[in-house]
């Protein structure tokens, strides 16, 4: 089996996504491929193209990819294996580079590449989370205990089973704790629902950015650094709250530090753009040994 390192690139369209790879294929060593990735429900499987009119093919191509391509899938159905089988995949590489949405649930690297906040934006947001409404909450009981047997069953498992077998051989007492908990519901769908509750949640223009253990915030030029560098204060926070770490990435969430610099990816010299080149060099040299 080949080793080589699955880096996914990800970002709001515009961040600086096609740059970095773009200096990734200049500044580690080849051979490495590059699949410009997007899914796509309308599809009935997933397709590979390799057009030439394409500009973002191009430009992987101009920077030193060894190959590159586009892959397009749907949600579901969908084997990674279709990916691994592509023709750009059967090449010979130390790197696969994966832009936009991936296809895999696995990857040596994550990659996000943010552009900095505007305005007010901030990268974590409290959001109200609409409850049901007691009618909604209580029609799924009150399908259950329309029908006596299914009452018994159900009223077996809360109380045990013992208990349940004394029960179906009295039905009056099932019909008679039935006909109570269904006037009981009824009192139930009249109550005002209760008020939403608030989480924590990752602004849309940067959603995916929690899972990364890469983030690059490109900053143009010196007035976006400031803000730059309030995204990345915000960011720390996802791993030293322990309320925005429980609301943004639930009982799955860790605490293991992410690498997070503000970088000109414009400059080859900025140093933030070295240390995440440096990141990226040691995940591909890791898996080619």
């Amino acid at each position: 089996m080949r080793q080589r390192a699955i880096i996914h690139v990800a970002g709001p369209e515009g961040a600086g996504k096609t740059t970095l790879i773009e200096t990734v294929l200049q500044r580690v060593d080849p051979p490495i491929l590059v699949a410009r990735c997007r899914r796509d429900d309308r599809l009935g499987e997933p397709e590979e193209t390799s057009p030439r009119t394409e500009p973002e093919l191009r430009r992987y191509l101009d920077a030193g990819a060894a190959g590159a391509a586009l892959f397009s899938f749907p949600s579901a159905p969908f084997s990674t294996d279709d990916f691994f089988m592509t023709d750009l995949m059967v090449e010979y590489s130390r790197a696969v580079l994966l832009e936009g949405d991936s296809p895999l649930s696995y990857v040596d690297l994550s990659v996000f590449v943010a552009p900095t906040p505007q305005g007010r934006e901030r990268l974590f947001v409290r959001r109200p989370i609409p409850r049901p409404s007691r009618r909604t909450q209580t029609a799924a009981l009150e399908r259950l205990f329309t029908e006596p047997a299914a009452a018994a069953e159900l009223m077996g498992r809360m109380v045990g089973e013992p208990l349940a077998a004394m029960m179906r051989a009295r039905p009056e007492l099932v019909e008679a704790a039935r006909v109570e908990l269904l006037q009981k519901l009824d009192q139930a769908k009249e109550s005002p629902a209760a008020p939403p509750a608030k989480r924590w949640t990752v602004s849309e223009r940067y959603a995916g950015i929690e899972r990364a253990q890469l983030v690059i915030v490109n900053v143009r030029d010196e007035d976006e650094r400031r803000r730059a560098e309030d995204l990345l204060s915000d960011l720390v926070k996802l791993r030293q709250d322990k309320e925005i770490l429980s609301d943004v990435l639930g009982y799955r969430g860790n605490r293991i530090p992410i690498t997070a610099v503000g970088a000109n990816l414009a400059d080859l010299a900025d140093p933030g753009l070295k240390k995440a080149i440096a990141k990226v060099r040691r995940v591909v040299q890791s898996r080619s040994v």
